[in-house]
């Protein structure tokens, strides 16, 4: 068992214990490997300037100037640049008037699961 206590410090400047929001217990490795998968998959948005995604890769796209997500592109050019396009098309989303802001990975496709009989 581990005695350590974690500290953070509080707005005000005073250290209190570090109370966790959730605690994910595993019993084994196969649940923990589960929930470790699904938690690499969910990384939220994430914000055009910290972070673009891999070019040619599908991901879902966040507007500021649009309420809608869509899914699309992020393509890198030669010098450095890039742009968003929407799904498969030529022309990138500032052409259409819309500014992407945030971009998240796509889930993994579904897939029933098989049950043993």
């Amino acid at each position: 068992m581990n005695d350590e206590i974690l500290l953070v410090q509080n707005e005000s400047g005073k250290f209190e214990k570090y109370e966790p929001y959730a605690e994910i217990v595993c019993n084994t490795e196969a649940e923990f490997e589960k929930i470790n998968e699904a938690m690499r998959q969910y990384q939220g948005w994430i914000d055009i300037n910290d972070r673009l995604p891999d070019p040619e890769e599908y991901v879902l796209v966040s507007f500021e100037n649009f309420t809608l997500p869509d899914i699309g592109r992020y393509e890198a050019e030669s010098d450095g640049s890039g742009a968003f396009y929407p799904g498969d098309e030529d022309a990138s989303y500032v052409s259409f008037g819309v500014f992407v802001n945030a971009w998240m990975p796509l889930p993994k496709v579904y897939r029933r699961e098989e049950t043993e009989s």
